[in-house]
């Protein structure tokens, strides 16, 4: 808190032109629905810089705004509504959002600092930039922070790497919670769940919780600010201000939301390219982290072997994004589309290009992929309305309540794409086993252990191809020298429909084993490893 003060305390030194906007701050704050029918339609609408709300009705955007916007959007000849109930649903300046269990930035930087030092060997805290305020005064703002998820211990050469942000947009509060969640359930379940573990012996798994700290301590105080604190171009209040973080990566920069657009608006690119502290520690961890696998025209696509996954957290609206956002053009690795539907399968959101929504520049998933050729994906966590839609809904969402229950229904999503980071064009089309279990049968001998897999190629929109075979590996997984492939047997006798059940034997020695499975459909694609731990005297399930 005192930190927060320092920082309000200092605006009148850093943001002189606010006062000019008092007025603009004491509108009150509306939900209104602007309908678009045609692709030119589209254009005029992105070019007035609306506040657009992460997800459409139909052929309405919504978009937070005031009545006097509404009054000139209706002048120049735009099909203009106020959503009632939405615009009641809002979150009131001054609310308290944070007594329910979000964590504030300086509580998330505590956190991290807590999980270095109760894991020492599984984790590193590193600084990758500073934010925008502490950049014009060191002693406001602050620095940047993430962490590395990996056993240390374990070298075994470049480990795949699962990198996923969140926060990048400040009144977005789950997302923050979602990645922290990530962190404390891979650390906590090391050695007590086999895929935590294997993801942690075998992987990296980095984590950038809060992108956007110094917008977020003014969403704190329940305003809903989105960008960043960059008030260079003066004329807009302490919400308006800044650059959306969201289009200032400097691939296909301005291509959509232009510098020429109204600066208050809460899609401005900024200036020029990458031209925020924030957006360019993020692409410089990207480039140090991930090889450039892709040539440089937007219709050459990544090799198949690329390896890397990089997810984008966000709210609100149900969806999973993959490139490209600024027109039609599909991904040339149209592989993006099979794990988007693969990964809404856990969650029942809406697997899209993210040109399906609205488009956009500028963003942190076309960097990726345009750039690196990393699989780049972005995901819109809850509805837009209802007791938990909105960007601020109650804490309690997180695990339960009509339209939540955020954490369980995103978890298997977020360990999926963690799985699939070694080689996600490859993997990313295979089908995934969804259940494991390892018992000792009566009268069996010793060592002798039977496994029961669920494999499934289905997908959301997707059928998915016949599953054509399964293979359970003890100890060594498959990409490993060495390893040793035990295959199983379809439950019903053939291997004939996407999903099916496989069974089979392994001989496991005494101790503490690990089994991995996998499982093949009729293309030949491999998909991703789902593991059980083998314990002398009783068998485990994981399903």
């Amino acid at each position: 808190m005192k930190i927060f003060l320092i920082l309000l305390l200092a605006l009148g030194a850093f943001l002189p032109v606010f006062a000019q906007d008092s007025k603009q701050t004491e509108e009150p704050t509306i939900v209104g629905r602007i309908t678009v029918r045609t692709d030119s339609e589209m254009r005029r609408v992105m070019a007035q810089a609306l506040d657009l709300m992460e997800y459409r009705e139909g052929d309405d955007l919504l978009f937070l705004t005031t009545q006097t916007e509404l009054y000139r959007l209706e002048a120049k000849g735009f099909e203009v509504t106020i959503d009632q109930q939405k615009t009641a649903e809002l979150p009131h300046p001054g609310t308290d959002t944070f007594m329910g269990g979000y964590r504030t930035v300086e509580e998330t930087a505590t956190f991290l600092d807590q999980m270095a030092t109760q894991y020492p060997n599984l984790t590193e805290v590193f600084t990758y930039g500073q934010s925008w305020l502490k950049v014009q005064n060191p002693s406001l703002g602050y620095d940047l922070r993430g962490i590395k998820l990996t056993n240390r211990n374990n070298r075994i050469g470049n480990k795949p790497i699962f990198m996923v942000q969140g926060g990048i947009h400040a009144r977005e509060l789950v997302t923050p919670e979602e990645a922290t969640r990530l962190i404390e359930y891979l650390l906590s379940n090391y050695g007590v769940d086999a895929d935590a573990t294997w993801l942690l012996d075998e992987h990296q798994i980095i984590v950038l919780p809060m992108y956007n700290p110094d917008g977020r301590k003014i969403a704190e105080t329940g305003q809903l600010k989105r960008k960043n604190m960059n008030n260079t171009t003066g004329g807009c209040s302490i919400v308006n201000s800044g650059i959306d973080l969201n289009r200032n990566y400097s691939f296909s920069w301005g291509v959509v939301n232009m510098p020429t657009d109204p600066p208050c608006g809460e899609t401005w690119p900024g200036l020029t390219a990458s031209s925020e502290p924030e957006t360019t520690g993020i692409q410089n961890l990207l480039i140090a982290n991930f090889p450039d696998q892709r040539p440089a025209p937007r219709d050459q696509p990544a090799p198949l072997d690329a390896t890397g996954v990089f997810l984008d957290l966000h709210s609100t609206g149900n969806l999973v994004l993959y490139p490209w956002g600024q027109d039609n053009l599909p991904p040339p690795n149209l592989q993006l589309r099979t794990i988007a539907r693969k990964a809404a399968r856990y969650n029942g959101y809406n697997p899209i290009q993210t040109i399906q929504l609205y488009p956009t520049s500028g963003t942190s998933q076309d960097f990726a992929y345009g750039e690196l050729g990393v699989a780049g994906f972005g995901m819109e966590t809850g509805n837009g309305s209802g007791s938990c839609g909105g960007f601020m809904p109650p804490y309690s969402c997180m695990d339960g309540g009509t339209g939540g229950n955020f954490w369980n229904l995103n978890r298997p999503v977020l360990l999926y794409f963690a799985k699939i980071c070694r080689t996600p064009y490859m993997t990313g089309e295979g089908p995934v086993t969804d259940s494991l279990t390892i018992s000792r049968p009566p009268a069996a001998r010793v060592g002798i252990y039977s496994l029961r897999a669920q494999v499934t190629d289905a997908a959301s929109l997707e059928a998915g191809q016949n599953i054509a075979a399964v293979e359970a590996y003890v100890d060594v997984p498959p990409w490993r020298v060495g390893s040793v492939a035990v295959p199983l047997a379809a439950e019903d006798g053939n291997f004939n429909t996407p999903t099916e059940y496989a069974i089979g034997t392994v001989h496991v020695g005494p101790g503490k084993h690990i089994i991995f499975v996998r499982g093949r459909d009729a293309a030949g694609n491999w998909g991703p490893v789902k593991a059980v731990f083998k314990n002398d005297g009783a068998g485990q399930g994981d399903g």
